[in-house]
């Protein structure tokens, strides 16, 4: 074979997967349930080759959480959370994810193993661990507790605010206005927007 055919297997290869990827999470946010067939369909590919890349159907979600990982982290890097004051920078990040929240909660939780899902935190508890020490150090965020608590903490309300969206106890609105307001209170922070 040619070294140009296995370029463009590779390319189509790279097209495919991106595709159904794409494809399932634009399926999924709306039908939770959607088969394997459903999300080819959406991709413009056969069946067959959505199983020919991805093998089961929870390999595609784990793709599928992948990717939604990535976009996260691309709306947390706008958020630049490097400029302005550190509750003004804080309030970006809590508004983020609050958006994200909105978003994510069709998706349901992510099958994949524990230490998959703790590696997809790790770019985002760095960010708000260097957040926490510029609030610290300029003296706007009064709290006592560790920053590695606090990180940890902020980690586990997300998915609090999640759960609440998920059950039907919150809406995503309510969810994240409540996640603000605890995050500025465990850290000690003036809320400049005060929302609530």
């Amino acid at each position: 074979m040619s070294e140009i055919r296995r370029r463009r297997q590779r390319v189509e290869v790279q097209r495919n997967r991106a595709a159904l990827v794409s494809a399932a999470v634009r399926v999924l946010a709306e039908r939770p349930e959607a088969s394997m067939a459903e999300i080819a369909s959406m991709a413009g590919v056969t069946r067959q080759t959505a199983y020919v890349h991805f093998g089961t159907r929870e390999a595609l979600l784990a793709s599928v959480h992948d990717e939604l990982s990535r976009r996260a982290f691309a709306v947390l890097e706008a958020a630049d959370l490097e400029a302005g004051t550190a509750p003004e920078a804080l309030g970006r990040f809590l508004t983020a994810t609050g958006t994200l929240l909105a978003e994510q909660a069709a998706f349901g939780h992510s099958d994949s193993a524990p230490e998959a899902d703790a590696s997809r935190h790790v770019p985002i508890e760095q960010r708000l661990e260097d957040l926490i020490h510029r609030g610290r150090d300029s003296g706007e965020f009064t709290t006592a507790l560790e920053t590695s608590w606090l990180v940890a903490a902020v980690i586990a309300l997300g998915h609090a605010a999640d759960h609440q969206i998920r059950v039907g106890r919150m809406d995503a609105q309510g969810a994240a206005k409540q996640f603000r307001s605890t995050v500025m209170h465990l850290c000690g922070a003036e809320d400049p927007d005060r929302l609530l």
